[in-house]
């Protein structure tokens, strides 16, 4: 039997791309974070107020995608990231205690260009409502033309 490990997060890109590097092969991966936020009303007050629930998490791109996402996703930008579930494991500096830490690592990425933003071509601003596509490879598929949101791959 096959086991799934897949995860959909939208959230916002809450500080800049941050490239590391991974000490033991020296490979290099962008760390996107981002904040998700969750709405409901509260059933603990009287007149059901409305309540914000926000999750933090590190989004890791490898290789092209995170390339791209260097290049293209500043902070600010509104995300939807297809990937897998990571928990990295961690013992405190002290060496007493162990602790986890989820993220996740991406496969697919979307976003929009802001309005007034110029593409990465060097095209002219985005106009209101105006999405692009683009792969790992850096092709531009649709040259200008509306499309689905801005999507970055990595297969």
């Amino acid at each position: 039997m096959n086991h799934l490990n897949s995860i959909l997060l939208e959230g916002i890109v809450v500080s800049d791309p941050e490239v590391k590097s991974t000490s033991q092969t020296g490979s290099q991966l962008v760390v996107l974070r981002i904040a998700s936020h969750r709405y409901y009303r509260s059933q603990d007050t009287p007149d059901g107020q409305w309540k914000d629930d926000t999750m933090f998490m590190d989004v890791l791109a490898w290789g092209a995608l995170g390339r791209k996402v260097m290049e293209l996703i500043p902070k600010g930008t509104t995300v939807r990231v297809v990937g897998r579930l990571k928990v990295s494991l961690y013992r405190s500096r002290d060496g007493l205690k162990d602790f986890s830490r989820p993220s996740i690592v991406a496969q697919h990425i979307e976003f929009r260009r802001r309005r007034g933003e110029a593409d990465a071509e060097g095209r002219g601003p985005a106009e209101d409502g105006e999405d692009i596509t683009l792969n790992a490879e850096g092709g531009d598929e649709n040259a200008g033309a509306l499309a689905e949101p801005v999507v970055i791959y990595e297969y």
